[in-house]
């Protein structure tokens, strides 16, 4: 292949990827209704958070993980390419913050999402052919890699980690992201024959029983989360959102949510994350 048409194909698969990652930001956030989430009908438990605000952070974030897919491409995990990520990771904050009047919308699924585009420019760039789980796992490999130019400072998720002793985002895509692999996929899959809004609720329900958010617990605490995934749970063993009944499950759950004021953010972020593994699955026909 000519060096010119390598540049256009590098350029294209980078564009491809980065219009996934945004386009999984927006379904995420177009899907309604969703417990203490920003959607279609309210802001859910965000005074700061709207809509447009959700829109306009995901749309300027394209070029962000268009970067981080030209980064990977011909790359292998490296702490190198960690720390390339992370610097391009950290000026897409600054955008982030730039179109949102200072508000933080989409800090985590920068890092979620970044990794997986990261992963998977990887994976296309030298193998053939690749499954799921293979992208998984590259962007676990990646995040292991220290980036030591990190900036010295105690976020709201370190802070909650260190008080509960609960796996933070870091660690999640350190261990190849488990949450995907064992309860966000195989929901998707369990509920094929649903529509698709429902598919994605039910997934979106298993990552709140499953997931110990640290959204939830910086506003409030573990008593809180229990609750919250126990409600999750039920709605979940009766069948999910495709039957009837468990809607007035759902209902409950939200206004539990709501009355204590608290967001599964990071179960928000875990199912764009599920969306844009199935946009790449759809494409470019993994298993």
């Amino acid at each position: 292949m000519k060096v010119a048409d390598q540049k256009i194909e590098i350029q294209q698969t980078a564009g491809l990827l980065a219009e996934f990652a945004v386009q999984a930001l927006l379904e995420e956030v177009y899907l309604t209704p969703k417990p203490g989430l920003v959607d279609l009908d309210n802001n859910g438990s965000h005074h700061d958070l709207t809509l447009f605000l959700m829109e306009a952070s995901a749309l300027a974030l394209k070029s962000t993980f268009r970067d981080m897919a030209l980064a990977a491409f011909n790359k292998k995990p490296s702490q190198h390419l960690r720390e390339q990520l992370a610097a391009i990771g950290r000026y897409g904050e600054q955008q982030m913050l730039q179109a949102t009047g200072n508000v933080n919308t989409h800090k985590g699924a920068i890092w979620c999402l970044g990794l997986l585009t990261a992963a998977t420019s990887s994976l296309l760039s030298q193998e053939e052919h690749f499954k799921k789980q293979d992208i998984l796992d590259s962007a676990g490999m990646i995040a292991a890699f220290n980036d030591r130019y990190m900036p010295k400072q105690l976020t709201n998720g370190n802070k909650v980690q260190k008080k509960y002793a609960v796996v933070g985002a870091r660690e999640e895509a350190i261990m190849c992201f488990p949450t995907l692999s064992k309860a966000a996929l195989p929901a998707w899959d369990n509920y094929v024959h649903e529509s698709e809004e429902v598919r994605r609720l039910n997934v979106l329900i298993t990552l709140i029983a499953t997931v110990d958010d640290t959204c939830i617990l910086h506003r409030s605490d573990m008593d809180v989360l229990r609750a919250i995934q126990r409600g999750a749970k039920l709605i979940m063993a009766n069948g999910g959102l495709g039957v009837s009944k468990n809607w007035t499950l759902f209902h409950l759950l939200d206004q539990y949510i709501t009355k204590h004021w608290v967001s599964p953010g990071g179960s928000a972020d875990l199912l764009a994350a599920s969306i844009f593994i199935h946009k790449i699955s759809d494409h470019f026909q993994l298993n």
